[in-house]
């Protein structure tokens, strides 16, 4: 028991090493004590002693068969040792004992997690997709999650070059509502190309808006088959999909694209979506080494002939409103007052693009003096004044729209970073103390809720003011 307390100490003052030491000592005299043996290993899982882990956990399931928790903690064990088939194997005798000679599988969301985990399990040893997909079909009934089973279904399908098939199980999650959902309509262009399995795992692991059409530089007769195939399958079944009519704009010709982005950008001032521009940085694609990028230097966003394509329709926008026009002709309602806003507050995030600093903030005090109460405005004043490297007006700025909906904790996070770049650590410690439990030690409580983006930041702070003693002991805490 002294052993035991001991460890605990250890593990509260966070010395793990340690506790594991003192753990370990107490298993020397009392071998089989269980509630030992479950510290440790969450120690050792802590620690990354992943060999130790297992033994840990074999231990357990040795001295409690029955317990269910002490089954899938060996097989996570052996799964993350990489032994993929002894995981596996585990599972299995778990399954057995749970059906005691029934030939159905357990139902229920637990029943199909497990499942869906020992198909990820199988998934993962080389070369073993086509046991993974029969393994799929024989526990379909067990899933509950249908849209994870059909997104397996798909990657093996993809993997083992069943394109047609992958086809009709894409078809099939995107009646299920999976219409927003980027990655699978990469593999649906990677279904309908035929492309090889090392493209398709690279397109659906990409994040955001990105797709095989932004991905990579394809052919006219490829980019002609996918733009058919959203005309005429896609488009009829799902034609308000947001995805399904955006993701066309990259494969069609200039005209084509400045006609559909006119319609797009119109729908969007209209209805006051202050991350349009960032959506439309997307289209500035370069090609380098045979994949495409989205342009980030200044130089490169202002010679691509999308960015002066958008530009250009911008200038038409505020043009026509000067004379009282409407963005929308065709809608019969009134267009809203905040429409000339969003305009530009579109023009000064295309300045800021373009590395425009002095015309963006001329243009965002126009905007803060037709709507001052508008948060999203002093954001994106602050970003352009901390690019332009005014770090200290760029605080102000922020802290400014801050105070303007203090129940914000973005726009709270924001200006304490900001303050962390502008080495001011005592006013950051004070603003993100607002949304910390009062009682007590901020730092300590932000250190309890992993809230690791501060104390790198901190860390970096004092860096800066060359004060690395207090810089290296907080880096050696995250």
């Amino acid at each position: 028991m002294c052993w035991h307390v001991y460890g605990l100490l250890h593990r509260a003052d966070r010395n793990y090493n340690e506790a594991i030491k003192a753990y370990k000592q107490a298993l020397r005299i009392d071998a089989d004590n269980h509630q030992i043996l479950k510290d440790l290993s969450l120690l050792q899982v802590q620690m990354r002693d992943l060999s130790g882990f297992e033994v840990t956990r074999r231990t357990i399931l040795q001295a409690k068969p029955t317990g269910k928790i002490n089954w899938l903690a060996l097989a996570l064990a052996r799964h993350l040792n990489g032994d993929n088939r002894g995981a596996v194997e585990v599972i299995d005798k778990y399954l057995e004992t749970l059906n005691q000679g029934r030939s159905e599988l357990p139902r229920g969301f637990e029943a199909g997690e497990l499942a869906m985990y020992r198909n990820q399990i199988l998934a993962e040893i080389p070369g073993n997709l086509q046991e993974a997909l029969d393994h799929l079909l024989v526990c379909e009934k067990t899933v509950v999650d249908r849209g994870s089973w059909l997104m397996a279904r798909t990657k093996y399908q993809l993997g083992l070059g069943q394109f047609h098939e992958a086809k009709q199980t894409i078809l099939d999650m995107f009646h299920r509502g999976m219409t927003e959902n980027y990655g699978v309509h990469s593999m649906f262009m990677c279904a309908l190309l035929e492309l090889d399995n090392s493209v398709c795992e690279e397109a659906w692991s990409m994040r955001g808006t990105r797709t095989v059409a932004s991905m990579m530089p394809l052919s006219q007769e490829q980019k002609e088959k996918i733009l058919h195939a959203y005309a005429t399958e896609l488009f009829p079944k799902f034609g308000r999909s947001y995805a399904v009519q955006r993701i066309p704009m990259n494969l069609v010709g200039e005209e084509r694209q400045k006609n559909a982005l006119d319609v797009f950008i119109r729908k969007h001032l209209v209805k006051g979506v202050p991350s349009l521009c960032r959506e439309l940085s997307s289209f500035f694609l370069v090609e380098k080494k045979g994949r495409y990028y989205v342009a980030t230097d200044p130089v490169e966003v202002k010679s691509h002939p999308t960015y002066k394509l958008i530009l250009g329709l911008v200038n038409d926008y505020i043009s026509s409103l000067k004379s009282n026009s409407k963005l929308l002709p065709d809608d019969e309602f009134d267009e809203p007052p905040s429409t000339e806003l969003w305009t530009w507050y579109l023009r000064a995030g295309l300045h800021e693009l373009a590395g425009e600093y002095k015309e963006g903030l001329a243009v965002l005090d126009k905007c803060i003096d037709h709507t001052p109460t508008a948060v999203d405005l002093y954001e994106l004043k602050g970003r352009v004044l901390k690019a332009s490297g005014d770090f200290k007006a760029a605080v102000d700025c922020l802290d400014a729209g801050r105070d303007l909906d203090r129940q914000d904790r973005y726009i709270n996070n924001q200006t304490t970073k900001y303050m962390l770049e502008a080495g001011m650590e005592k006013d950051a410690l004070e603003r993100i103390s607002l949304f910390t439990k009062h009682e007590g030690n901020p730092e300590a409580n932000l250190y309890d809720m992993q809230c690791s983006w501060y104390e790198l930041g901190l860390a970096a702070c004092l860096a800066k003011k060359k004060r690395f003693g207090p810089s290296l002991r907080k880096y050696s805490t995250c």
